[in-house]
């Protein structure tokens, strides 16, 4: 049999192209739960650009921790890992002493939340305190630097987003906007000393210096600019190029990004300091270095894992020499949850999704004589919850011209207050709000289900809508059944993390208030989509 022709192929591409766009170009710019496509222009705004933060951010009155000076904050932020992944999480392939050791001196949370399911707008989340989507960073942001070829299989993939043949988006901007205020911008408020060590990927600054993370309240920076899958893997420190690519060459990188956090913590150890350690690990490709090579029974990925814990040990261990310890305040967490490989722990979905399994994430906070050691925190919480909480021990308030999607969560992480920090909490696939949690129920609109034989049957789709619109009418008993649409989606969380079990026709008035939560707040989104005051 002979195979078509690769420009056979391409003109095949090309009508496809052209027929999907006439048959989707008509379609509103927003549809609930299924498109919010909305006018860009709000996400450049060059005088809220130019507003520094001590404009906005002001010293809060009194001594919030009872302390002679404010904490430093170390976050340690791991790239792809799955919430089965550490031992205090049930791990059993891989080990994990520090980590755990961390969680037997500190808090562990077991219903912790990325504010997204893939790394560029999780991050944005972490570092604004606000749902990424107001950041105008919804999405993964690419490297700049990619070949014409692939230019086109990004256009197709984006065609296939329409077509339900595959899941990709755009963000409303090519990085983060100098109008959002990062932590390390809101603690320089207070005089702590900044420091980024790691993945940035909020921007390829190596092509854009508005970017970098200097420009953004860090100090100091030594890392790359995006993913270690997207090459050139640059390495920078401060606004200067080290290395143009490191390539495939990357055992050494968790090492080296160790000694960096090492020196920013030795250089700042005598002023409160606040240090950003955002890990490659266990970004593919998985390149152990030799130490950690094979040491693991879970393959490279264990291995990564484990040189990943070394790493956390390697900061922990500096903090304890320099008799700083005690007086710095240690989170660990996950950008989204498990990609190809790694442990959901049960959860259902993966990176990716708004499934538990995608944002669901081991989260751990230690400060000793400050949080209680070896306690578990089981309200729902998320990673832009980190921006308040931090501003408050810092003795900060929150910025006045802006929303703060975010909660302080030093009470329930003390237990001097318990109650759930959230009202309810959402979960988007790109721009649009798939899902909310409140208490122990999630509930989703519209959600991938990733089933046989339509894996992506959003009704945003052309094959969701076919099997939307695919239903049996009995004429005998009057019923009438959608045979393959389950939406909209009720899980019982606490009972069934796996979210098995839909009881959204059991539960319809607690369908109906979930629905409302997501409804309010997509309206007043509309209204003002970055949250300004």
């Amino acid at each position: 049999m002979r195979l078509p022709s690769r420009r056979a192929l391409w003109l095949l591409a090309i009508a496809v192209l052209a027929v999907s766009w006439l048959l989707l170009a008509n379609r509103p710019s927003f549809e609930p739960g299924l498109r919010a496509d909305i006018d860009p222009t709000p996400f450049q705004d060059a005088r809220r650009d130019a507003i520094p933060a001590e404009q906005v951010i002001r010293r809060s009155p009194g001594n919030a921790t009872g302390t002679d000076r404010p904490p430093n904050v170390v976050v340690i932020l791991a790239d792809d890992l799955g919430y089965g992944d550490l031992g205090s999480y049930g791990a059993r392939a891989i080990r994990t002493p520090n980590l755990d050791r961390l969680a037997a001196e500190g808090v562990r949370f077991i219903d912790f939340y990325a504010s997204a399911s893939v790394c560029s707008p999780s991050r944005a989340g972490l570092l604004t305190g606000r749902y990424p989507v107001r950041t105008g960073v919804s999405y993964v942001i690419f490297a700049s630097e990619i070949s014409l070829g692939h230019r086109f299989d990004l256009a197709l993939t984006r065609l296939g987003s329409k077509l339900g043949t595959s899941r990709f988006h755009d963000s409303y901007v090519r990085g983060l906007p100098d109008s959002e205020l990062t932590l390390a911008e809101a603690l320089k408020v207070a005089g702590y000393a900044t420091g980024h060590v790691g993945k940035w990927h909020l921007g390829d600054f190596s092509h854009d210096p508005r970017f970098l993370p200097i420009r953004h309240g860090f100090d100091f920076f030594e890392g790359i600019p995006h993913s270690n899958d997207e090459f050139p893997v640059a390495v920078w420190r401060d606004d200067q190029e080290l290395t143009p690519n490191v390539g495939l060459a990357q055992e050494q990188m968790t090492a080296d990004f160790t000694r960096a956090a090492v020196g920013f913590i030795d250089r700042n150890r005598d002023r409160p300091f606040f240090l950003y350690v955002g890990h490659k690990d266990v970004h593919v490709p998985l390149y152990p270095s030799e130490r950690f090579r094979g040491r693991s029974a879970a393959g490279p990925y264990g291995d990564a894992v484990e040189e990943l814990d070394w790493s956390v040990g390697e900061v922990l261990r500096a903090l304890e020499e320099r008799g700083l310890r005690d007086d710095t305040l240690v989170i660990f967490t996950s950008d989204n949850g498990a990609w190809y490989q790694g442990s959901t722990q049960g959860l259902r979905g993966r990176k990716g999704m708004p499934w538990e399994g995608g944002q669901r994430v081991p989260f751990i906070a230690s400060w000793p004589g400050r949080l209680p050691a070896g306690a578990t925190v089981g309200v729902p919480a998320m990673n832009i919850d980190l921006f308040p909480t931090v501003l408050r021990l810092a003795g900060l308030e929150l910025p006045d011209d802006r929303v703060i999607d975010g909660r302080d969560l030093w009470g329930v992480m003390s237990g001097e207050q318990p109650a759930p920090p959230h009202e309810a909490l959402l979960f988007f696939d790109d721009k649009v709000i798939d899902g909310v949690r409140s208490g122990q129920w999630k509930y989703y609109r519209y959600v991938d289900r990733y089933y046989w034989p339509v894996p992506l049957d959003k009704p945003n789709s052309l094959a969701g809508q076919r099997l939307e619109e695919y239903k049996y009418a009995d004429e005998r008993t009057g019923r009438e059944l959608r045979l393959y649409a389950d939406h909209p989606m009720l899980y019982d969380v606490a009972l069934d993390p796996g979210e098995a079990y839909n009881l959204a026709a059991r539960q319809p008035d607690v369908s109906a208030r979930m629905l409302g939560y997501i409804e309010r707040w997509e309206q007043d989104w509309l209204k003002n989509p970055r949250g300004w005051k």
